[in-house]
């Protein structure tokens, strides 16, 4: 399963405005294998959604800027599959802000994306479909959002296009990327887009007992120090299923009473949890990764009295079920992250 996401752009040359640029990026998602269902028959209903990056500001020429990490496959942020990229459609574009609003334009952008999908719905030809789509896109896009200055564009919408090949690629955590380049408005830049394996996002470090939590949920689970656990600093990416590009160690798991990563590899011994007993393994099979010199937080520790994760990277050693600290053994996992 995987992220496709804005990762990069570098501006080759600024545009005519006075000043700096100030660049945004609108980006389209579609997934043509959504269906609804209505009265038990499934309908097919393409699902989409729109984006926005930016705006940047400051931008100067013969920089590249990094974009903060925001997926737009899946729809709503989470990972997913996309065995065949033609089952999705990606558009983006590029606007020089002025005295627009770009959230504006995104909804505006929407609501022609939804109305070229449905009124081509009868459209079996990709390539056609894509074409109706992006002309709605690209109408859109030139709409005025404020004044007196709009908002002006750099390049109408083009479309981010994935191989079966860098989708294979994506999916052992490598990144697979493709770059778009635009030219207006007097400007000149590149865009470069990325698909690859993360791993389940939502894992958190919880401040009272340090250890690391699954927080994707409504509920908070069971934590040491009482209550439930309570998130704070950056959103840990786990891969799962399957190793990344560093390696990993197999058999940590969720643990559905408590909520903690914990780890599961000796059937003798799943630790103890704060809700009672030993931790019941649940969901993915995690494969962490440890001891390398790639991107990441550092100092996750095994406890080998509780068998959870936790942060070994200050003297306070948090809060452990079995009592005091937690007690660090094996592997220092450095596990990646955004914060």
């Amino acid at each position: 399963m995987i992220y496709i996401y804005l990762e990069s752009f570098r501006c080759h040359t600024e545009t005519d405005e006075l000043g700096s640029d100030e660049p945004y990026m609108i980006v389209a998602a579609v997934d043509l294998r959504s269906s609804v269902n209505v009265q038990g028959i499934s309908i097919p209903i393409p699902a989409s959604r729109v984006f926005v990056y930016g705006a940047f500001g400051d931008v100067d020429e013969q920089e590249t800027h990094q974009a903060p990490f925001q997926s737009f496959w899946g729809l709503f942020g989470e990972e997913r599959t996309l065995p065949n990229p033609d089952d999705a459609i990606f558009l983006a574009a590029l606007m020089e802000w002025d005295d627009g609003n770009a959230h504006a334009l995104r909804n505006i952008v929407a609501g022609s994306v939804n109305s070229a999908l449905l009124a081509s719905l009868g459209v079996t030809d990709r390539a056609t479909r894509v074409g109706l789509v992006l002309q709605a896109f690209n109408s859109a896009i030139q709409t005025p959002t404020g004044g007196p200055s709009t908002d002006e564009w750099i390049g109408l919408g083009q479309e981010v296009r994935f191989t079966r090949e860098d989708i294979v690629l994506a999916e052992t955590g490598n990144p697979a990327r493709r770059s778009l380049r635009y030219r207006g408005d007097g400007g000149d830049y590149t865009l470069t887009f990325a698909a690859r394996n993360r791993g389940q996002a939502a894992w958190r470090f919880c401040g009272p007992c340090r250890s690391l939590f699954f927080d994707g949920a409504a509920g908070k689970g069971v934590c040491p120090a009482g209550g439930g656990h309570a998130a704070a600093g950056w959103t840990f990416y786990l891969p799962h299923g399957a190793a990344g590009p560093s390696g990993g160690q197999w058999d940590r798991r969720f643990c559905d009473r408590c909520f903690a990563m914990f780890w599961a590899g000796d059937p003798a011994n799943q630790g103890r949890c704060p809700a009672g007993g030993a931790h019941n393994r649940q969901g993915y099979s995690f494969v962490l990764p440890h001891d390398h010199n790639g991107p990441g937080q550092e100092q996750w520790r095994f406890c080998d009295r509780c068998r959870v994760m936790f942060w070994n990277g200050q003297p306070d050693k948090g809060r452990c079920v079995a009592g005091g600290g937690h007690n660090a053994q094996g592997f220092n996992f450095r596990l990646d992250y955004t914060p």
